[in-house]
């Protein structure tokens, strides 16, 4: 096989409005979500979104890719319902890991009862890591994926993530063990390391350790040819030092421009491609996206 394809997609955020709940339940971080979702339009934007879900998951199996992979926020405050829900949309795709790959974001780690009592894991971890992050996968001869979880709970006034000394340094042996080094390797994480225009996210929403992370990926000893993420709603590549970094954006937020990146993967080249799939809102599906001449 000299080229593979990979589909990738982000910020779905399975949306069950807050006020559906029991008080005692948004005694928490869900309090800023019951905002987010009433004044905030965040319940305009992901209106009938378990139906986008439905059509994103369908259209990325007519794709015929050879892997699927999402980067986080399957849900939007973390509620146990919000985990099954999204589960159920997924369905029989669950029980094949060897053609998905799902990885936490923060709103699936939204409170800390969604970290103490597992719910990602309870529903995900059979396309995830049973056994802690950093993880590698293989996705085919050749190409081998890496994956982070630097999602956490965090205080009502930001929503920053962390990766952590560990993570790092286990990152490190990965991705200059010298089995990789003929292997195309690919880091899924949700948080992104630069946005668009190439600057750092602001400290309330992006990675605490964005500098210490980004230095460890541009060692000329690190085998990395690709690094993937979400949680930025619009779509984007940047390139820092030496990596080429693709944000899918969110696929169903009505707001933006939604939808889903596939690439393709030259593997005697060593070369990556990417094409798009947008939401249509007439044809209630997704489609090729148009490509403006600038």
């Amino acid at each position: 096989m000299t080229t593979i394809r990979i589909a990738h997609y982000s910020d779905i955020h399975v949306t069950v409005p807050p006020w559906q709940q029991p008080w005692s339940s948004l005694l928490n971080k869900r309090l800023a979500g019951l905002f987010s979702y009433t004044l905030g339009g965040r319940g305009r934007r992901f209106s009938g979104v378990e139906g986008r879900i439905t059509a994103l998951l369908e259209d990325v199996d007519a794709q015929r890719v050879d892997h699927a992979l999402c980067t986080g926020d399957l849900t939007a405050i973390s509620l146990r319902e919000e985990f099954s829900r999204c589960a159920a949309l997924f369905g029989h795709r669950l029980h094949e890991p060897q053609k998905l790959t799902v990885i936490p974001g923060n709103h699936d780690r939204y409170v800390q009862q969604a970290v103490d009592e597992r719910f990602f894991e309870e529903h995900f971890a059979s396309v995830s890591s049973g056994n802690g992050f950093p993880f590698q996968k293989t996705l085919a001869p050749g190409v081998v994926l890496v994956a982070l979880d630097v999602a956490r709970p965090t205080p009502f006034h930001h929503s920053s993530g962390l990766c952590g000394e560990a993570q790092r340094a286990r990152l490190l042996e990965l991705l200059t063990d010298p089995s990789l080094r003929n292997t195309f390797v690919i880091l899924a994480l949700h948080y992104g390391l630069l946005r668009a225009n190439g600057a750092r996210d602001r400290a309330s929403h992006g990675l605490r350790d964005d500098e210490a992370l980004l230095e460890l990926l541009d060692r000329q000893d690190v085998q990395l040819d690709l690094v993937v993420h979400g949680h930025m709603h619009n779509a984007f590549e940047v390139r820092s030092k030496r990596r080429l970094i693709h944000c899918a954006g969110s696929a169903t937020d009505l707001h933006v421009a939604c939808g889903y990146n596939v690439y393709t993967v030259d593997l005697e080249r060593r070369r990556v491609t990417s094409s798009r799939r947008v939401w249509d809102i007439a044809a209630r599906s997704y489609v090729p996206a148009v490509i403006t001449a600038q």
